[in-house]
């Protein structure tokens, strides 16, 4: 079929771990790289060995050979270069989260939909091989049918500077980790109807640089009778920790992604990287982060999904359906009180995180 080709925007870690994911798969290319600051941005090409460079995005999808672009941008702009793809007819691969509104998420679902281009919702989650594994023996039945599942994600705060703010990003935790937990709970029970979220957000350790939460604890009750439970944090030292568990009648299956779940763990008094204070001591050393985190199998979804048609595992309606459910968290958390689905979001607010900003300020 010839070479896929994929153009990149931004040049942050994500954008990096997305080029090392697609240069694993056969025949596919990343032949232009775009970012408003042509400075950070030729240092990637030149590190990742792109051959074209663009500051300006409209002026880099209107070349006929690219057809997928991979978006690595602060969460604000999802929306804005999602419908300048789908309006040029390039298929999106959009990280999480989706959007800052429901009403931006509908925009790029129709806008794809009538392009007649994939939505991917960059939920690398779902695609991790241990985790598929264990979705895969939950569903031939080795524990029943599953009632309770929880998931956490924490590690001691974000790699980038626009995550603390809020008109950037649109919320702290909850839309940096807690929408991985949330999609990878919806996945595990098959994706049943939300039936109701409660929620409890805070922010105890990075008061100095943000306003938004660093810490949530989320109940989602499922209209199936199942439940579950998310816990992200920004808080922890040492590492980062994401780690599940899936119980059924007939049993219960743990799956821990990165700790000991890689099988390496080293003791070194100074650190075998004395950049990184976390790895003095005990430490459990990464080894094929990608692989292990599902990004190669993620890109090859959406890529394959492109190429020959089809519906990723992760679609731009999933996308949506965690956005609700972190819009029900933060009302949630104002509020004090259990939030019951279909529910109607506030009006008028410009982020996810106002909503619980705002109630905190009334408090005061």
């Amino acid at each position: 079929m010839g070479k896929f080709r994929v153009a990149q925007v931004g040049s942050g870690f994500i954008s990096g771990v997305h080029n090392r994911a697609l240069a694993a798969i056969p025949d596919v290319e990343v032949v232009a790289h775009c970012d408003i600051d042509a400075k950070l941005g030729k240092r990637f090409c030149k590190q990742h060995k792109i051959p074209d460079f663009y500051t300006d995005f409209g002026e880099m999808i209107k070349r006929p050979d690219i057809e997928m672009v991979t978006l690595g941008v602060p969460n604000y702009l999802h929306a804005q270069y999602t419908l300048a793809a789908a309006k040029a007819g390039k298929h999106v691969v959009c990280e999480k989260p989706l959007a800052l509104t429901l009403a931006d998420a509908d925009k790029m679902i129709a806008a794809c939909k009538k392009a007649g281009v994939v939505l991917g919702y960059a939920e690398e989650l779902c695609y991790a091989p241990k985790f598929v594994h264990a979705k895969d023996l939950v569903d031939k039945g080795a524990i029943g049918e599953p009632f309770f599942v929880k998931q956490a994600e924490k590690h001691g705060g974000p790699y980038s500077p626009w995550f603390w703010q809020e008109d950037l990003a649109g919320g702290g935790i909850l839309m940096d980790m807690g929408c991985h937990s949330i999609e990878f709970c919806r996945w595990m029970l098959g994706k049943p109807k939300v039936k109701s979220v409660y929620a409890q957000i805070d922010l105890y350790v990075h008061k100095k640089v943000t306003k938004q939460d660093d810490h949530v604890l989320m109940i989602i009750e499922f209209q199936t009778g199942q439940t579950a439970l998310v816990e992200s944090s920004w808080t922890l030292q040492g590492g980062m920790i994401s780690v599940a568990e899936v119980h059924g009648p007939q049993g219960v299956v743990h799956a821990n992604l990165l700790q000991d779940g890689m099988g390496l763990k080293v003791y070194s008094e100074k650190g075998y990287a004395p950049e990184r204070k976390e790895t003095r001591g005990w430490h459990c050393p990464d080894w094929e982060w990608a692989f292990n985190n599902g990004y190669p199998g993620e890109m090859r979804d959406f890529v394959d999904c492109a190429r020959n048609g089809g519906t990723p595992v992760e679609t731009g309606e999933d996308g949506r359906v965690v956005l609700e459910i972190m819009i029900a968290g933060y009302l949630s958390a104002a509020q004090g009180r259990k939030i019951e689905f279909p529910f109607k979001p506030p009006r008028g607010f410009k982020t996810p995180v106002q909503i619980w900003i705002d109630a905190n300020k009334k408090k005061k």
